[in-house]
């Protein structure tokens, strides 16, 4: 990296911050995202590329260097933020994520990600917040998780993160809503991933007490039904 692209990057301003990664706009309008425990993200950035070649909408990456992945800013709300502000849309939003899910079917694994082998391309972590609505359409963002495997607990991982995630009571119905949407454009042997995306989530990081319940309460419901 340059002193000049050091330059811009120290000026960057912290847009998101996640579990494990900062996200930072720079005044080139470029995105940065650095993982805190310093983990190369170098695996992302080829999966990215990888994704984008085979029509899947993704950001457009710059380059990897020790400032992170350097990588196209798209404008436009998460889905997540559009669900509060336009509750009405719910039902919309709902079929576009089961959509992204759709076009992932539709694309071989690379033999670069861990997991099964000859297992299908897996996001595990694709809910409201990981999509970006862009001017040309939804994008699917921050690929760290991606892996290879049984493409239903991909679809049960987004259902359990919309289903637990804390809301306003007044969000609640349209929750609701969204997950109806959701499940009625995907295949129903999701309910049968359940509990493998169960044990996923539980498994990522310490949860407190009510999400464990919420967890368990779902991967019940999916075996009754």
């Amino acid at each position: 990296m340059s002193s000049g692209e050091r330059s811009v990057a120290h000026r960057a301003r912290l847009l998101a911050s996640g579990q494990e990664a900062d996200v930072f706009l720079r005044p080139d309008g470029l995105l940065v995202k650095r993982n805190r425990d310093g983990r190369d993200l170098t695996p992302e950035a080829e999966l990215m590329r990888y994704l984008r070649k085979r029509g899947i909408p993704v950001p457009r990456v710059h380059g990897v260097g020790d400032d992170g992945l350097v990588m196209e800013y798209v404008p436009g709300p998460r889905m997540s933020a559009e669900l509060d502000h336009r509750p009405w849309r719910a039902a919309v939003l709902g079929r576009q994520l089961a959509d992204l899910h759709h076009r992932l079917d539709d694309v071989p694994a690379p033999d670069f990600l861990p997991g099964a082998p000859h297992g299908a391309l897996l996001h595990l972590d694709l809910h409201p917040g990981n999509v970006v609505l862009g001017p040309e359409g939804p994008v699917a963002i921050d690929w760290a998780c991606a892996a290879r495997g049984d493409r239903r607990v991909d679809l049960a991982l987004s259902w359990l993160a919309m289903a637990v995630g804390r809301l306003r009571p007044v969000r609640r119905a349209a929750r609701s809503r969204l997950i109806r949407s959701f499940l009625a454009g995907v295949d129903d042997a999701v309910r049968q991933a359940m509990p493998a995306a169960a044990e996923i989530r539980l498994a990522r990081r310490d949860r407190d007490p009510e999400e464990v319940r919420a967890v368990e309460e779902l991967v019940e419901r999916c075996r009754r039904s």
